[in-house]
């Protein structure tokens, strides 16, 4: 077989099959022989191609990576953002346990969040360590958490004693009151003592109709001597009774300041028997006066009664419901 000219390519053998060329430029002959001086190893341009990979066209990528694919094996996922749930949780109930625990009673209340966010904030933080969002507010919440706790036990402490302090100044107090001072000696004592009182400030027991009855604020009650009565056809009161005597009643107000008589109230006894007041309304007797007397102003108002005798008679005069005593007249001697 003749040898083609000096500078031409070798034809291939027609039984061998077609050896391929090299790839790039210094690449060796897979067949062993090398290029002709002269042929081309490849393309200008064309990238070169390792056994069992298809080269690709100019200027397309080639590799892991083309058409759109992800990073290659081994590639780190990018790092998670945000907060954690449990982590916002457990600051927004540790915050709302830190606002309560300086107020009485409610701080209970705010001692049950503050322990629930505290909770949760260490939830929150071991998940933060295994690569979870929301390690600050874990720990945030964990902080401030712990400081309402301490608020609670505090302000507990505080107001407990603060009331014990109270109930023992309200006891001393009490008991200040009920014990009576003892005299530093006798002659002290016979000093202090109170002088009895004038005959006109205090009523006697029992006085006679037509005397007068002077309180120690100038108050004074008196009462006319008993005169016969006869009740009209339309008194009320009468029955049961044949014989009926007539009382002026008169209050003076010596005091300083107005006093009200609507609450005067009168009541008689007859010969051991209670007697029934008259009301008749065609000779005057209607009832007590209503209007407030000023101070050294007087009132005059009659009451009747029937009577089993009216020579024994005990009339009872209380001119208010808990200011006066009563002041009692009466016909016994």
């Amino acid at each position: 077989m003749s040898q083609p000219p000096y500078g031409q390519p070798q034809p291939p053998a027609p039984d061998d099959p077609q050896q391929p060329g090299p790839a790039y430029p210094g690449q060796p002959d897979p067949s062993g022989q090398g290029a002709y001086p002269g042929q081309p190893a490849a393309y200008p341009g064309q990238p070169g191609t390792y056994p069992g990979e298809q080269a690709g066209y100019p200027g397309q990528p080639t590799g892991p990576g083309q058409y759109g694919q992800g990073p290659g094996y081994g590639a780190q996922p990018p790092a998670q953002q945000g907060s954690s749930g449990l982590a916002i949780t457990g600051f927004v109930l540790a915050l709302l346990g830190l606002v309560l625990c300086l107020i009485p009673v409610v701080n209970i209340f705010g001692g049950i969040l503050a322990f629930a966010g505290l909770v949760l904030g260490i939830v929150g933080l071991v998940k933060a360590s295994k690569g979870a969002p929301g390690k600050g507010l874990s720990i945030a919440a964990i902080i401030i958490a712990v400081v309402a706790g301490i608020g609670v036990i505090v302000s507990n402490a505080i107001f407990i004693s603060a009331v014990d302090s109270a109930v023992n100044d309200v006891a001393t107090e009490s008991v200040e009151e009920v014990a009576p001072e003892a005299p530093a000696d006798e002659d002290a004592a016979v000093d202090e003592a109170p002088a009895d009182p004038a005959p006109e400030d205090v009523p006697a027991l029992a006085l006679a109709f037509g005397e007068t009855a002077t309180f120690e604020d100038g108050l004074a009650v008196a009462a006319s001597v008993p005169a016969a009565y006869t009740p009209s056809e339309w008194a009320a009161g009468a029955e049961g009774f044949t014989q009926f005597v007539r009382i002026d009643i008169t209050l003076t107000n010596g005091t300083d300041e107005a006093f009200d008589p609507t609450l005067t109230y009168t009541t008689l006894s007859s010969a051991g028997v209670e007697g029934s007041q008259i009301f008749d309304s065609q000779n005057g007797l209607e009832g007590g006066p209503t209007t407030s007397l000023l101070p050294g102003q007087s009132v005059t108002f009659p009451v009747a009664f029937g009577v089993n005798d009216p020579a024994d008679l005990t009339l009872e005069v209380s001119p208010g419901a808990f200011e006066y005593d009563s002041v009692i007249f009466s016909t016994a001697p």
